[in-house]
């Protein structure tokens, strides 16, 4: 019985010991991005999720010549002659204002906002290749291992009047309480948003009370104001902007509406 004993107890440990080893030896390497022949290095690595490789926002993307602007969880990103609008948490993007679905939305690692990586290279015109044995991502964007290619971005003429494009989302998308509205507008101008949603009942509108913020446009025209309202099944959601552009270069008010 104790050589019984003494046998199984040795199982037991070779079996533990084997156990404890796997995850060590299943652990993956990390994946390594390379950008026009020249490795990146993260301050915070890059991460897998479902299948995607994910990056801190300016990693790579400044690396493309594309300029960056974040704000309130709204990421656009220019470059290329591309715009490319994403949002934390959200699965819905847009390319150049065409809506456009990611796999896996884009989330927060501490103070680093990590977004999907082929995605957005390639809709700003780069070649994105995985090599899956060496665990690699491979971008090239045609401009070798110099310096980017610099950001071209069309210039508002001083004679146009102010103006506002709503790039997401599309008027008549249907939303829920809590959305984000962006758009361009004359670089640099006060933006206010307010917002109301309610719905007619046997012919009496009923209201769910007001929302109101502001922002700055950046020095592209590029905007997003996170948007709170009431929802209302059945109703909708008015959406009021309004465009101050600086120097005396005009106001412009619109209205957009979003079934709830």
């Amino acid at each position: 019985m104790s050589l019984l004993k003494s046998s199984l107890s040795a199982m037991l440990a070779v079996a533990v010991l084997f156990a404890a080893n796997i995850p060590l030896q299943a652990q993956a390497a990390p994946v390594t991005i390379v950008v026009n022949g020249n490795t990146v290095n993260f301050d915070q690595p890059p991460i897998e999720r479902a299948g995607r490789v994910f990056v801190p926002l300016r990693g790579v993307f400044e690396r493309l010549g594309a300029s960056v602007v974040y704000a309130n969880g709204q990421i656009n990103a220019t470059g290329n002659g591309k715009n490319i609008s994403l949002h934390i948490g959200s699965t819905q993007a847009s390319i150049n204002g065409q809506p456009a679905t990611i796999d896996v939305a884009p989330f927060l690692v501490g103070a680093r906002t990590l977004v999907p990586l082929r995605f957005v290279a390639q809709s700003l015109g780069a070649t994105v290749n995985y090599d899956n044995g060496n665990r690699s991502v491979s971008i090239d964007n045609g401009a070798g291992g110099g310096a980017p290619p610099p950001v071209t971005i069309t210039p508002v003429p001083a004679a146009r009047p102010n103006f506002i494009h709503v790039t997401a989302p599309a008027a008549g998308t249907h939303v829920s309480g809590t959305f984000t509205i962006s758009g361009q507008t004359r670089p640099r101008s006060a933006i206010e948003i307010s917002a109301t949603s309610g719905v007619n009942i046997g012919g009496i509108p009923v209201g769910s009370g007001t929302f109101n913020n502001t922002t700055t446009a950046d020095s592209t025209g590029y905007f997003s104001l996170q948007v709170h309202v009431a929802p209302i099944p059945g109703g909708r959601a008015a959406v009021t902007i309004q465009s101050v552009a600086p120097n005396n270069g005009g106001k412009v008010v619109k209205q957009v509406f979003y079934p709830i």
